[in-house]
């Protein structure tokens, strides 16, 4: 049994002897070959039985006519467009993705991005923040920006419409709220079909529409906003604060829209530690499952221990605040832990080449998650709502005893 994984998948060589150790107690062989850049060759695709990929992978019934022992492909990430389902079905491949995995990095990423704004600009974002999308990452920055104290409501007609239980009070179908919101963030997959796709969600149109110095931000697909609609925007010089992780023509980034964006990044915003070490680990409890071999996930260690090798990652951030934190300070730790301005530097600082890009994805420093934080205050945090946006912040917090 041979698996074919991703180079870039962090820690997948440790996981994948733990797996042939224990397999090969069964009399079961089980090898791993890794392939370098956004796809795997002809000749490693051809003695491949398994595969692991990350988004920049693009499976097709091509990939797969040269890759005629493969059973099982998973991938890393929560999104599932680069890969054709339709096609996985029909050449009998059983197809898995890891919902939620990087979500919490997700959220730290918009919550940074609207802190750094908010700071620049003296004052938080005066009206409502439209959430594109209510699954995991739409909800992780949700919570992380109602725990900065703006008011927040999600966008999401498909889970509107199938919702059988409590809970959606405050998902609607309304576009007009959304493009008139200050704050509009974007979580959502990229369809092309159905109800309600989402390939330029953000025409020129929408894009149009938007309040003055609205706050966009795109960490789902690039194609979800339109570049050529961001191209007009510019050119009418209008007043919008565009934060952009994803390209519609990734690797290749629009250069000419840079000196217009708030903050430009190389696709990383759910790219902490905690985020891609634990998409590799999932794929390895799926993979027991597809192998019948539930027995193998005794033999695979926690996240937390996989993650020792990254002390940058796993460090605590602790601040004390005797009286009630100010919006301020609030965004001063999310900033603390996660400063998106140091990706916006190093891609604007980079070549506009595709490899440059994927280099910086590659090389990418690690990074913490904003639930590394503690905050040690006073009696302020017996209050139930201080709590309550600490909680939505991931911050853990102790409450100092009187004397």
């Amino acid at each position: 049994m041979h698996l074919l994984a991703d180079a870039s998948m962090p820690l997948v060589a440790q996981l994948a002897k733990a797996f042939s150790d224990a397999l090969h107690e069964q009399g079961i062989s089980f090898t791993l070959s890794t392939f370098e850049g956004r796809q795997p060759t002809p000749e490693q695709l051809a003695s491949a039985d398994l595969l692991m990929i990350r988004s920049i992978t693009k499976v097709d019934a091509e990939l797969l006519q040269r890759a005629p022992r493969i059973k099982w492909i998973g991938t890393a990430t929560i999104g599932t467009e680069h890969v054709d389902a339709v096609a996985c079905r029909d050449a009998d491949v059983t197809f898995v993705s890891t919902p939620g995995v990087n979500a919490n990095a997700v959220g730290d990423y918009v919550a940074s991005a609207v802190s750094n704004i908010a700071l620049e600009q003296g004052a938080l974002p005066n009206g409502e923040v439209a959430i594109i999308g209510a699954g995991h990452t739409g909800r992780a920055a949700g919570q992380r920006l109602r725990g900065l104290g703006l008011k927040v409501h999600f966008y999401d007609p498909p889970l509107l419409q199938h919702a059988t239980s409590q809970g959606y009070d405050d998902i609607h179908n309304d576009w007009q709220r959304v493009l008139k919101s200050q704050v509009i963030s974007c979580h959502v997959p990229l369809t092309k079909d159905g109800d309600y796709p989402t390939y330029h969600l953000f025409s020129d149109r929408s894009i149009a529409a938007l309040v003055d110095d609205c706050i966009l931000i795109n960490a789902s697909r690039g194609a979800v906003v339109a570049e050529q609609a961001l191209r007009s925007a510019k050119h009418r010089k209008q007043r919008l604060q565009v934060v952009l992780d994803v390209w519609e023509n990734e690797p290749q980034i629009a250069v000419e829209l840079l000196p217009w964006l708030r903050y430009a990044t190389a696709h990383i915003a759910g790219h902490s530690v905690a985020g891609k070490v634990g998409g590799t680990l999932r794929l390895f409890h799926e993979l027991a499952g597809f192998l019948k071999q539930p027995q193998l996930t005794s033999v695979l260690p926690s996240l937390k221990h996989l993650m020792q090798p990254w002390p940058e990652a796993i460090r605590d951030y602790c601040w004390q605040a005797n009286e009630q934190p100010t919006w301020q300070m609030l965004a001063s730790w999310v900033r603390d832990i996660y400063d998106i301005r140091i990706d916006d530097k190093l891609l604007r600082q980079a070549t506009p080449e595709p490899a440059a890009f994927d280099a910086l994805r590659r090389t990418y420093s690690a990074r913490a998650e904003l639930s590394q934080g503690m905050v040690v205050g006073g009696r302020w945090l017996a209050q139930s709502e201080w709590q309550n946006r600490l909680q939505q912040l991931t911050f853990s917090h102790i409450q100092k005893q009187e004397q």
